[in-house]
């Protein structure tokens, strides 16, 4: 007489397929929704005696990747570096070279009012600043502002 086995293991694959293809897309996917966002930010950098502080206030439409959170990131010396992917709001700053910039940042909040702090050492500098700051979101973009309703 054979023993009779309750594991199915055809049906476990597909099963298991079903299941990851069902589930809900990963946080770092879109942190946040895109849409149109008011964004106030304050630049901290303690090494400058004449510029230690420096706000602003914008309003933008972001398309929910973590990068362009950060108004300091689209700064040309910051260019080619972007916030990785990473896990619980945390993400780490990869640019094309180590050595123009290392840091990392984190986000938090609900999808209305998002709170961030990034910070940056300037490669092959003693110089090391940081970005707060507060998107409160004000709606869905519109078509001039690239992106669907």
């Amino acid at each position: 007489m054979r023993p009779t086995r309750n594991f199915q293991p055809r049906l476990a694959l597909p099963t298991f397929i079903a299941l990851a293809l069902s589930a809900p897309a990963a946080a770092d996917d879109h942190p946040f929704p895109p849409g149109q966002y008011e964004i106030t930010w304050q630049t901290v950098m303690p090494h400058l005696d004449e510029m230690r502080r420096i706000s602003d206030r914008e309003t933008r439409c972001l398309h929910g990747d973590p990068s362009e959170f950060f108004p300091v990131l689209r700064q040309p010396a910051l260019r080619g570096c972007t916030l990785g992917t990473s896990a619980a709001g945390r993400y780490r700053l990869a640019c094309a070279s180590d050595r123009v910039a290392s840091g990392s940042a984190t986000l938090s909040g609900d999808p209305s009012t998002l709170r961030g702090a990034l910070t940056i050492k300037m490669g092959g500098k003693n110089m090391t600043f940081s970005q707060h700051v507060t998107a409160t979101r004000r709606g869905s973009c519109s078509e001039r502002d690239g992106t669907a309703r």
